[in-house]
């Protein structure tokens, strides 16, 4: 006897509640063909999830919506709305469970504990322990009754119970980044245990209490869920995200890159469905009595409007050539026609894009001449980017404005494009230039730390002595200035540190505290700022590096 499923999936959504436009390649009649393409969105999403309930109905099966993390951050909706819209829109969809990604914590745990108070559906993360967790806080985690998190006295993780067939249980257990604090931004009360050894303790005692059907929510990426599933026998599925990956094959869309077959490691199948909301896994299991999945139909599916282009040679195609294409499209796995559900598009447009299209057209400032962003100095630009010494002035304005205050920091990468002379708008700002919504902190540090805080930054981002994750994380300043002699000994490397007051360019005092502010991604000490953890006295000032940045070029005459 087996067991049969009904089975959609989503991932990394990140806010893109529209379509986005897409480029497949395609090959037909030995002629190559760029299919653009309007795919997903939120509306989208919403119709084929429907579709799929209603079908599950009328067969008698159970279905299941899963969203395997990463709803927050990624467009101007996030910008504008913080998590509201993603709540309001996500509970429409009425998810059967959702796990947190680690953009959920980008603005620190009050986001997403607003969002999970404002939604019904279960919000699990069973690696998250919050025993520890201050209650005075205005807006903690550990009071939500549909929060799913670590039971640190039974060392395992909350787990969620649906029923499968009469008699039969299945359980979803919601696992999410362990190195939280080193790609997220949580409150420090908030800790996250071993993903494999705390879904190894759940999935035992779920074998104790004799269910043996068991989906891992997972936000470890592709790669960690490999890793997951190799080590922890004994999972029927997991649903994964984090990494972007699509599973199955879509190499005839021209899309090999991020494409990964479906997999089943260790008896178990592995499952992601792509970004942005383009795509969505729709499948139908069957599970056999001790869980494991003997059947497998459906996969990935891109989502498309009715309207799309054919080119070829960079010409527009039309006629018996686009109708051959047409045809080809409609039979092509891993494509699917899907009308919009008019409730979740009616919302969209009357309640959330008019402000969107206001950031459009709501210019703060003018860039007086183009401002060159690059993340390391070069021989045409020896001190660096023009545009992230800015951002330091944006943030040093906000937090001066509560308290003296030393210098700014920022890392290159919190930077994402130059700029080009003309207005520049609040979507330029939100949108392109710093779309990352983290949260900016002041706090005190001791200067002694000050010179390791800039060489294990240099040195992270130039792999100078160091396996480096990237040059995103040179360091840029507004009020320090400091020499950095890459061929000295490690520890030793930067030297003649002065910042700026109204005495003018004074030495750094080693002994004196300096109140500092910077974005709280890199006050976490990740990318070779280790020794920003040893700063104490935070202030969250309230707002994040675009909202900062907004007010200062709101009273700037012209950048550049």
């Amino acid at each position: 006897m087996t067991y049969p499923l009904y089975l959609a999936h989503i991932n990394d959504t990140h806010s893109h509640f529209d379509a986005s436009l897409l480029h497949f390649h395609i090959q037909l009649d030995g002629e190559h063909y760029q299919i653009d393409a309007h795919c997903g969105g939120y509306a989208r999403l919403a119709s084929a999830i429907k579709q799929q309930r209603k079908q599950a109905q009328q067969q008698g099966c159970p279905s299941l919506l899963l969203h395997a993390g990463d709803s927050f951050q990624g467009s101007l909706y996030f910008s504008q709305y913080k998590g509201k819209a993603n709540a309001r829109l996500l509970e429409l969809m009425a998810p059967d469970a959702m796990t947190i990604g680690n953009h959920e914590f980008d603005l620190g745990n009050a986001p997403i504990s607003q969002f999970i108070d404002q939604v019904s559906f279960p919000v699990l993360a069973g690696n998250m322990d919050l025993s520890m967790e201050d209650q005075r806080k205005t807006l903690p985690l550990s009071n939500h009754n549909n929060l799913y998190p670590y039971q640190a006295e039974q060392q395992r993780a909350s787990y969620l119970l649906k029923d499968l067939a009469e008699g039969v249980k299945l359980a979803i257990i919601g696992i999410t980044h362990d190195q939280m604090h080193n790609i997220g931004c949580p409150d420090p009360d908030c800790q996250f245990i071993d993903a494999i050894s705390c879904t190894q303790a759940t999935v035992e005692h779920l074998h104790q209490q004799d269910i043996k059907h068991i989906i891992v929510l997972s936000h470890l990426g592709y790669q960690g869920d490999v890793a997951l599933a190799k080590a922890v026998p004994g999972i029927s599925v997991i649903v994964g995200g984090h990494s972007h990956t699509l599973s199955g094959e879509f190499r005839h869309l021209g899309l090999p890159e991020s494409a990964m077959g479906q997999l089943w490691q260790q008896g178990c199948l592995i499952l992601h469905a792509g970004k942005h909301a383009e795509s969505i896994g729709l499948s139908r299991l069957e599970f056999t009595a001790d869980g494991k999945v003997v059947k497998f139909e459906g996969g990935v599916q891109f989502l498309l409007g009715k309207q799309w282009h054919a080119r070829q040679n960079d010409s527009l195609v039309s006629g018996k050539i686009k109708a051959r294409i047409a045809e080809y499209l409609a039979q092509s796995e891993g494509l699917r026609y899907q009308a919009e559900d008019q409730q979740i598009q009616e919302i969209i447009s009357q309640d959330y894009r008019p402000a969107i299209d206001a950031m459009r057209q709501q210019v703060i400032c003018q860039v007086a001449r183009p401002l060159a962003h690059t993340r390391l100095p070069t021989k045409l630009l020896p001190q660096g980017s023009e545009i992230s010494p800015l951002v330091c002035q944006g943030f040093y304005q906000a937090a001066a404005a509560t308290r003296p205050t030393d210098f700014a920091l920022h890392n290159a990468g919190g930077v994402r494009v130059s700029l080009k002379a003309g207005p520049l708008t609040k979507a330029d700002i939100c949108g392109r230039l710093l779309p990352f919504e983290i949260a900016i902190v002041s706090y005190q540090l001791e200067g002694k730390y000050l010179a390791p805080l800039i060489e294990g930054a240099i040195n992270n981002a130039t792999n100078n002595g160091v396996q480096g994750t990237g040059d995103g994380s040179f360091p840029y300043f507004y009020k320090l200035r400091y020499h950095y002699e890459p061929d000295a000994k490690q520890g030793q490397r930067v030297t003649q540190i002065e910042l700026h007051s109204d005495a003018g360019w004074q030495p750094l005092d080693p002994q004196r505290h300096y109140r500092g502010v910077s974005s709280a991604y890199t006050l976490a000490g990740k990318e070779g700022y280790h020794a920003l953890l040893n700063s104490y006295e935070h202030q969250d000032l309230g707002m994040s590096m675009s909202d900062s940045f907004v007010l200062f070029a709101q009273q700037q005459a012209s950048l550049g």
